[in-house]
């Protein structure tokens, strides 16, 4: 029978190789960095969304409120105009890929892509929001007032903001601002009705995360 007992070079080696990851672990801890909340201090100009660090979450009522059933979309884009000296003049704009919906169930994500009277995916592609207003709610918040367009309609909502702070990167290469956002809609003000009448809830409740590139 063969020993179980590791030569003594090869747990060198090893105990080497563990050294060498906790050192590159704290080293990279270092450089973590501590963000800024001041909006003011952020770097004014033109940011990219970070989709590696994004998420968009939806929420609705299931069978008449017994439960919230949850879903999210996979495949969004946004771009942000930062303007730290007047945040209010900042300007915000998102791209959502309809079909990309996901419930963790293909066949419905299909279904629901494909409703006509739920997110028509083949008529109206994308999801769109452009931002109109925007009103300080207090040092790190904010209302974001925009345009939100789906299934070709499109109605004004409101997002409330908070800002996260900002930071230089270096795992990055670049000038970071993060984000914490949530709204409501009615889904029916835009015609997605559809099972209404069978305890679907009719607002929409949305969560976002976001993190932004200085381009």
């Amino acid at each position: 029978m063969a020993s179980s007992v590791l030569p003594e070079n090869a747990l060198g080696f090893i105990m080497r190789a563990l050294l060498i990851s906790f050192g590159l672990f704290l080293l990279l801890a270092a450089c973590v960095p501590t963000p800024d909340v001041r909006p003011a201090a952020a770097p004014k100009g033109a940011y990219t969304l970070d989709k590696n660090h994004a998420s968009l979450i939806l929420r609705l009522s299931h069978s008449g409120g017994l439960s919230m059933f949850t879903a999210r979309f996979d495949d969004f884009d946004a771009s942000l105009d930062f303007d730290p000296d007047t945040p209010e003049n900042s300007q915000l704009s998102v791209v959502i890929e309809a079909a990309s919906i996901n419930t963790g169930m293909a066949d419905f994500d299909h279904k629901l892509a494909g409703t006509r009277n739920l997110l028509d995916a083949k008529a109206y592609p994308q999801i769109l929001f452009t931002s109109s207003t925007i009103t300080r709610t207090g040092p790190q918040d904010g209302a974001v007032t925009g345009i939100l367009t789906l299934r070709g309609v499109s109605q004004p909502i409101t997002l409330n903001v908070h800002f996260n702070g900002g930071a230089r990167d270096p795992l990055r290469g670049a000038q970071v601002l993060g984000f914490s956002a949530d709204g409501h809609f009615s889904r029916s003000a835009f015609g997605a009705n559809a099972w209404s009448a069978f305890g679907v809830g009719d607002e929409i409740i949305v969560h976002i995360e976001a993190e932004f590139l200085k381009t």
